[in-house]
Formats: structure tokens, C-alpha cells, sequence
């Protein structure tokens, strides 16, 4: 659960800071998220400035390990996700390339980004959990909390929100249109058998 935070939220800090200028809207039907064996959920972000808003996820992330060391009991969940960069993808197909590019995300020289999830703790919410989490992406690491429902219990669903501070990762800097802390959602169902 805490990797698909953290995965969730880097992706949507880094999308959130790519330039809003770009108004071009293709999409495509195969971009479209589908949770499938090799995508478990989705991961997505949001970021705006006063021209656009731009909303967009990652395609291709998957959990490298998932561990519940007690049965039923969701704070003992620790997990590590890695998120495909270059899977990125915004409604804007023109978006989309400039978030690639050298200056944001740059796919070419940085593919992957890995996010750990520990020290899950409930909180006085019913339902409701906040998980630590560390983001390792172009270099960089920032340390994230999360806070994630519980929608379901087995399989553990979970459905959360966290913020990703794009100026640690440099990611388009010299965008100051755009907030540095963009806002990543994520849901996904954990794999811990």
C-alpha cells in the first residue's frame, strides 16, 4: 500500500510540473489506465496553472515486493513499487512529449522511479491509515506520508493521496507557473499472497 502511495505520488508531482501552456488534446483509447497484471491500479496526478490543468498518470508501474507480516492486520504492510517514467501520459498527446523531454521527467536518460512503503499507522478516522513512504527518482529522494482508505480487506484495496515536491527532483524548475508540490492519487489492490 505504501508503495503504491508513494509511486502515486511522485508520478503526479512530476506530471503536475510540466508546462500547462499545452492545450493540444489527443488521447487515446490504449492510454486509457486499466489495471492489469503488470499495471495493479492507478497511479495519477493533478497540477494547474492559470492556462490549464493538467491531469495525467503513470500506465506502466508495478509492485516489486508486498509484504503483511500479520495476517489482517494492514499497518504491518510494507511493499516497494517501481513506476515506469516513460509510461507517462496526459490527455495532451503535445503534454505528454514536453513531460518526457529533458527539462521534466527526461525518459531518455531516467526510465524508472522506485517508491517504499513502511510503518503503516491507523488513524483515528475510521478507515483511514497514513504510511510513510521514500521516493527515489532522476537522483533524488524524498521522504513522503500518505494518507490511504482501506476500501476492502482481503484483497487489501486501498485508495489514498499524497504530495510530491517536484523541485527535489528538478523537474521543470524553470515552470514557476506551476506549484512545486503536486497532488498524486493512487488506488490499488496489494498483492501480499
Amino acid at each position: 500500500m505504501k508503495l503504491h502511495f508513494i509511486m502515486a505520488f511522485c508520478l503526479s508531482l512530476f506530471l503536475i510540473s510540466c508546462d500547462a501552456n499545452k492545450k493540444t488534446v489527443k488521447t487515446s483509447a490504449a492510454m486509457e489506465n486499466v489495471p492489469t497484471k503488470e499495471t495493479p491500479g492507478v497511479i495519477s496526478f493533478e497540477a494547474a496553472n492559470d492556462r490549464y490543468s493538467a491531469n495525467g498518470k503513470f500506465n506502466k508501474w508495478k509492485f516489486t515486493k508486498a509484504n503483511l507480516a500479520k495476517k489482517d492486520k494492514i499497518e504491518t504492510l510494507t511493499a516497494e513499487i517501481e513506476i515506469d517514467l516513460t509510461s507517462i501520459w496526459e490527455k495532451s498527446e503535445k503534454l505528454t512529449e514536453h513531460l518526457k523531454a529533458y527539462d521534466y521527467f527526461d525518459v531518455a536518460k531516467y526510465t524508472t522511479a522506485t517508491l517504499t512503503v513502511k510503518d503503516v499507522m491507523k488513524m483515528k478516522k475510521n478507515g483511514e491509515y497514513v504510511a510513510n513512504m521514500v521516493l527515489n527518482m532522476r537522483g533524488a529522494t524524498q521522504e513522503l506520508e500518505s494518507v490511504f482508505t482501506l476500501i476492502n480487506g482481503n484483497p487489501i484495496q486501498i485508495k489514498g493521496t499524497a504530495m510530491v515536491d517536484r523541485s527535489i527532483f528538478t523537474i521543470g524548475v524553470e515552470n514557476t507557473s506551476v506549484p512545486d508540490l503536486i497532488k498524486v492519487s493512487y488506488e490499488t489492490t496489494v498483492p501480499t499472497n
